[in-house]
């Protein structure tokens, strides 16, 4: 996948483990309420020793939602270049700050976890011989990139996955379980890059895994819908909003900002939608990326997904604004010196981050607004066709246990294997997992990954990026089991170089560097976003 680059970390070549330490213990807050929400403490007691600096980013776009950013300073020598931190929003701050902190735990925790873990370092077909069948994940079931030499026969690293139906031990490839590369053996490259999607944080375990369930059922069902293959399904939201969402849509129409909320599918009875726009004055745009914010959301309820997709866009906005804008104008908000800490502590990550991503963003971080809309217009903002909002399906899910307990259901009802990565700190009373199910599909139009739900989704729409016949440099299988290939009647074969071109100047809109870097690149070069 060298086309693509994969993300790298520094280590610390003489300290070779993270060191111990206690939860709760005391540590130095900066810039977040001296009353804080209980489950912002309960996560802050289970982070690693480190100063936390929190700050408000609503200020940085007129429609004020709460949007908050919280950063991780680790103490820790071990993790060289980490610099963890979360984005969280709401219709509140205690809910904006809740996100925000749960994220760095997400993005961290699992680290912990699974680093100390044995891995068993061996192919399919040795560990079954050991294990059995339905204690090893099938590499070939786990949305393979197309092309990869990867098979039953490759030597992989594996660590402990739980099969939620029954509590079973599962095997799973570090490629696909780990979020960090300081999970893996120092040499070891992962078959694709590593990717956080479908990770969860809450209460315990259920809440978590319901939390994930959500994030991977939103992207595999928008996945080939949106972004450079938007199909432009605008909702009809004139009739069956609640008041509250209404209001929202109200107020940015006020506000000069035309959202766009738009039908992504309604597979496994769930409502999965997502929102872009623009303002209708561009000289009103807060910097030029905020013009590429989307908000997604899939959820058993359809007024609570677009509520999600309608706050996730006000929030991406900012977020995109402050990561990827001037480092002027993030600097607006953040304390003096906050933003040259940021980058120094993340550099030694930095240099080694995926280099397409970095590319795209600062082609994009350099163009003016109009030429940024011009980029999305005829895919991001298209309308062809709309769906009423009262078509959607709709169950009642009061809370978050409701809400994951509907996705493993309709997971399980469609015969889905449900697993997950446990990283739940012991004892704490927070859960924390990596939810991964067989079969569900992600990242196709960027890491080229797919496997037979994406195939046959091409397929029924008659889309060139599927072929038979001959396989080439840039037509290459899709790594399939043998039952799949029979199904499809042949060997399918995934079109690199078409998705490449389809996806053109659109790539930052699915791979971002880190906050900060493009702008401080670009600064280096002389230049400013």
């Amino acid at each position: 996948m060298s086309e693509n680059d994969q993300d790298g970390r520094a280590r610390n070549a003489r300290v070779k483990a993270p060191r111990p330490y206690r939860y709760g213990t005391a540590r130095r807050i900066e810039g977040l309420p001296s009353a804080l929400p209980e489950p912002v403490r309960a996560y802050l007691d289970i982070l690693p020793p480190g100063r936390i600096v929190g700050f408000s980013l609503a200020p940085l776009d007129r429609t004020g939602i709460p949007v908050w950013f919280v950063s991780l300073f680790l103490d820790d020598p071990f993790f060289v270049g980490a610099m963890p931190s979360g984005i969280g929003y709401g219709a509140t701050d205690d809910e904006a700050l809740i996100g925000a902190v749960a994220e760095i735990a997400e993005n961290l925790m699992p680290s912990l976890a699974v680093m100390p873990r044995k891995k068993e370092r061996g192919s399919y077909h040795d560990l079954v011989r050991v294990f059995g069948a339905g204690a090893v994940a099938d590499p070939l079931t786990l949305c393979l990139p197309a092309g990869s030499p990867v098979g039953r026969d490759t030597v992989l690293e594996w660590t402990p996955a739980v099969r939620a139906r029954t509590s079973e031990t599962v095997l799973m490839p570090l490629d696909i379980a780990a979020t960090d590369y300081f999970e893996l053996s120092e040499g070891y490259t992962p078959f694709t890059n590593l990717i956080t999607n479908g990770l969860g944080a809450g209460p315990d375990v259920a809440f978590a895994l319901g939390h994930g369930l959500l994030e991977l059922l939103q992207r595999d069902g928008n996945g080939l819908l949106f972004r450079a293959l938007d199909q432009g399904v605008m909702l009809d939201v004139s009739q069956g909003l609640g008041p509250e969402t209404q209001a929202m849509l109200d107020r940015l129409d006020a506000l000069g900002i035309r959202a766009l909320p738009k039908f992504a599918t309604d597979q496994f009875g769930l409502t999965n939608v997502y929102v872009v726009g623009y303002d209708r004055d561009l000289a009103d745009t807060p910097v030029p990326i905020a013009l590429s914010a989307c908000g997604e959301a899939c959820d058993p309820d359809r007024e609570r997904a677009l509520r999600k997709a309608l706050l996730e866009f006000q929030a991406a906005r900012v977020r995109k604004a402050f990561g990827h804008g001037p480092l002027s104008f993030a600097e607006r908000v953040t304390p003096p010196g906050y933003v040259d800490a940021f980058i120094r502590k993340a550099l030694p990550s930095l240099d080694l981050e995926e280099g397409r991503a970095l590319r795209a963003m600062l082609d994009w971080i350099v163009l003016p607004t109009e030429g940024l809309r011009d980029v999305l217009a005829d895919t991001v903002y298209s309308e062809r066709s709309t769906k009423p909002f009262t078509e959607l399906p709709t169950t009642p899910a009061p809370d978050g246990h409701a809400r994951g307990r509907i996705a493993r259901e309709r997971l399980d009802e469609a015969g889905f294997d449900v697993l997950y990565v446990d990283c739940s700190p012991p004892g704490s009373g927070v859960g924390i997992v990596k939810a991964i199910v067989p079969g569900l599909e992600v990242e196709t139009m960027s890491y080229h990954r797919i496997g037979e739900r994406n195939t046959r989704k091409l397929i029924e729409r008659d889309h060139p990026l599927i072929r038979f016949g001959e396989a080439s440099e840039t037509l290459r299988p899709v790594r399939l089991n043998p039952e799949a290939i029979e199904r499809f009647g042949g060997q399918p074969l995934f079109d690199t170089a078409l998705a490449d071109t389809i996806v053109g100047r659109h790539y930052p809109l699915y791979r971002e560097p880190e906050s900060h870097h493009a702008p401080f690149r670009l600064q280096q070069q002389g230049w400013a976003a």
